[in-house]
C-alpha cells in the first residue's frame, strides 16, 4: 500500500483495520455482552447509562451493536460492577465475577435465541 497515496482504497484500509481489530471486539459482539450485564444486574437501560455516564441513546447503539464502546466506558463498567474489559470487548467469562457467570450465560443464551 502506497503510504502517499492522496486517494485512500477503502476496501484494502477496511482489510487492514480489521485485521488490526479482533472481530471479537467488534460493535456487534461488544453490544450482547453490555446488554446481558445490564440484564444480569437488573438495570434498566436509564438506570445502567447514568451510571457508566453515557448518553441513554447511545447505550441504545452501543447494544443494537451499532456504535462501539468506548473504552473509558468500559473500565467504569469495570470499576463499578466488576465485569472486567476482557469480558467487555473479548467476550471471557473469566473475567465476569464468579457469582454472576451462571446468570450471565442465560442472559446471553436468551438474546442468541431473540436474535
Amino acid at each position: 500500500m502506497d503510504v502517499f497515496s492522496t486517494v485512500p482504497d477503502n476496501c484494502r484500509m477496511k482489510k487492514i483495520i480489521e485485521s488490526l481489530v479482533p472481530r471479537e471486539s467488534s460493535p456487534e459482539r461488544v453490544g450482547p455482552r453490555i446488554t446481558g450485564a445490564r440484564m444480569v444486574l437488573d438495570l434498566s437501560k436509564a438506570q445502567f447509562a447514568d451510571a457508566i455516564e453515557l448518553d441513554r441513546s447511545t447505550l441504545t447503539k452501543v447494544e443494537k451493536g451499532e456504535k462501539g464502546l468506548d473504552i473509558a466506558k468500559g473500565v467504569r463498567i469495570a470499576d463499578l460492577y466488576g465485569f472486567g474489559l476482557d469480558y467487555i470487548y473479548r467476550g471471557d467469562l473469566s473475567d465476569v465475577p464468579l457469582d454472576l457467570r451462571p446468570k450471565l450465560v442465560k442472559a446471553l443464551e436468551s438474546l442468541t435465541d431473540t436474535a
